[in-house]
């Protein structure tokens, strides 16, 4: 909560309009413990682990059977087994299934869940992430080696046994709050363009990739905006302006949907919504993109953004897509939305995804004031343009 205040009262010191938090109710509220995962066969290794969001205290000990896929699952006698889910990389979205699985081995008589870390690269280093919340059984992310030292065991025969002693727990639920701030809009002030991240990042690392760069980037963007517009009223937009740090994306898009909930038949209208939450990398070719989603009249106002964006060394393709992250609601309920995701946003954002290696350090000095920039001419352009 410290984070929030800090945030929220450097926003008031730069001079945004109506800064302020809403709250967010009845969150899911885990705390991670002292969680240990141990090889007691063939021999003794404690294993490189991070329990996933959800998972409550237990003291399990059980043989290993390995498995790539749910169907392969499906053919193994899972009864009183820890399973070891090692699937393969198809891209986060495609793969993330095998970590919210354990309502899944749970059914298939599984006591325990090992899922490979849910990333194309690892030097040691276990991913975490939400997605135990429906099994009763505990669920651990493991190292990409030691789960492939595993499956290499048991493919020569050995038993590998393992015991879960899992600390941590769900104590109930708490409230958090989303950070709200505008630059008002001279001429449609009720008209909104929406540009956003979320405040909230998993304990281990900084955060600084998920999603404080994002933040630092709509930021930056709009402050941008604001001070150009103190030195030429025609900078000034016509639409509000308005950034968004969403709180408890991590767990559900929870933030998000609230916000969505509760000012969905105010007077305000959302003309266009946008989130940054894949890496605030800077676009260096065309394989970075604007995910878009919206009808074919909204997507050439968004090429035409793209294109100006492009011809000032700033390369940016526009992609059709329905992965539209927190701003989803709206894109759903027929805002046009997009979501910026840079070449780096596809495999290299994994390697550090979740881990403690999120670091600042993981960006170069112009990736943020490169995709400020992106954000800056969003927000300009679709503040001002008459209609779609």
């Amino acid at each position: 909560m410290k984070s929030i205040d800090f945030v929220t009262e450097r926003l008031k010191k730069d001079g945004f309009d109506n800064v302020h938090t809403e709250d967010v109710p009845n969150l899911p509220h885990w705390i991670r413990g002292d969680d240990k995962v141990t090889m007691i066969e063939p021999r003794n290794l404690e294993l490189n682990i991070l329990a996933v969001s959800g998972t409550d205290p237990t003291n399990i000990t059980g043989e290993v059977i390995v498995a790539h896929t749910f169907e392969e699952l499906s053919n193994l006698n899972a009864t009183g087994k820890i399973v070891l889910l090692i699937p393969e990389w198809k891209g986060y979205f495609k793969t993330v299934q095998f970590r919210r699985g354990g309502d899944t081995i749970e059914k298939a008589g599984g006591i325990g869940l090992m899922v490979k870390s849910i990333g194309p690269f690892s030097i040691g280093s276990p991913h975490t992430g939400s997605g135990a919340s429906k099994a009763v059984i505990p669920t651990v992310c493991l190292t990409i080696e030691e789960a492939e030292l595993m499956e290499r065991l048991i493919k020569r025969g050995k038993k590998v046994v393992v015991n879960m002693n899992l600390k941590s727990k769900n104590v109930g639920k708490i409230t958090s709050r989303n950070i709200i701030f505008d630059i008002t809009g001279s001429e449609k002030p009720d008209e909104v363009v929406l540009l956003s991240g979320h405040i909230d990042s998993w304990d281990v690392g900084q955060g600084a990739m998920d999603d404080g760069g994002g933040m630092a980037a709509v930021w930056q963007a709009m402050l941008t905006i604001k001070r150009l517009a103190a030195e030429n009223p025609a900078f000034k937009p016509k639409r509000t302006i308005r950034g968004v740090y969403w709180t408890a994306e991590e767990q559900g898009l929870f933030g998000a949907k609230h916000y969505f909930e509760e000012h969905k038949n105010g007077s305000e209208t959302f003309f266009f919504v946008s989130e940054t939450d894949q890496g605030a990398f800077r676009p260096r070719t065309l394989k970075s993109k604007f995910n878009f989603m919206g009808n074919k009249h909204e997507q050439k106002r968004i090429q035409q953004i793209a294109t100006l964006l492009t011809e000032n060394d700033i390369p940016i393709s526009v992609n059709p897509s329905n992965l539209q992250g927190d701003v989803q609601f709206w894109a759903d309920d027929g805002v046009p939305s997009i979501n910026y995701v840079s070449e780096q946003g596809e495999d290299y954002y994994f390697y550090f995804h979740h881990t403690s290696g999120d670091y600042m350090t993981i960006f170069k000095n112009d990736d943020l004031q490169y995709t400020s920039a992106v954000f800056a001419a969003l927000g300009h352009v679709l503040a001002n343009v008459e209609a779609w």
